[in-house]
């Protein structure tokens, strides 16, 4: 979604390419404003088509602010890690912490993680947008500092299993 995409940082600010620059990988930015895990689900052809062997899927974020339901978010959230699975694709999930005083949505990632078999990252907006320096005003979105928080959020959490994927 637009977290990914990085709406209102230059591209090379936002968290992808600075997740690339930090593992020294080749990372793909198909992050896309407005995404729900409905229209990922919809679009997750583009993710099968390239020949990454780890894909990392960051929504929800929308279907939050939306008020999709929870059970539909996690539906769709299962749907796109088993077809990235089928794929031959190892998934990382990022959890969204999103709710600003009940975060409701971090146990569908939990729970998909656990039922699939795909990493977590938990939390990974955690220091972001509860931080005003870190964010941009809508107060959604993170301003470059949030990115490179996020960076190295899921670089240091990835690094296990890119260590057992000989990566």
């Amino acid at each position: 979604d637009s977290l990914t995409e990085g709406t209102g940082v230059e591209r090379e600010q936002a968290w992808p390419a600075l997740l690339g620059s930090l593992l020294g990988l080749p990372v793909e930015n198909l992050g896309r404003a407005g995404d729900t895990t409905a229209s990922g689900l919809g679009r997750l052809d583009e993710a099968l088509a390239s020949d990454a062997r780890l894909v990392i899927v960051g929504l929800g974020g929308n279907d939050f602010l939306r008020q999709v339901p929870r059970e539909e978010t996690e539906r769709n959230l299962t749907a796109i890690v088993e077809r990235l699975q089928a794929g031959g694709r190892v998934v990382v999930l990022l959890g969204m912490n999103l709710g600003l005083f009940v975060d409701d949505y971090s146990p569908i990632y939990e729970r998909v993680a656990e039922a699939r078999g795909a990493w977590l990252i938990p939390k990974v907006l955690e220091g972001v947008l509860d931080e005003p320096s870190k964010r941009q005003d809508d107060r959604i979105h993170p301003n470059a500092a949030g990115h490179r928080i996020m960076a190295e959020t899921i670089a240091r959490e990835l690094h296990p299993l890119l260590e057992r994927m000989n990566l």
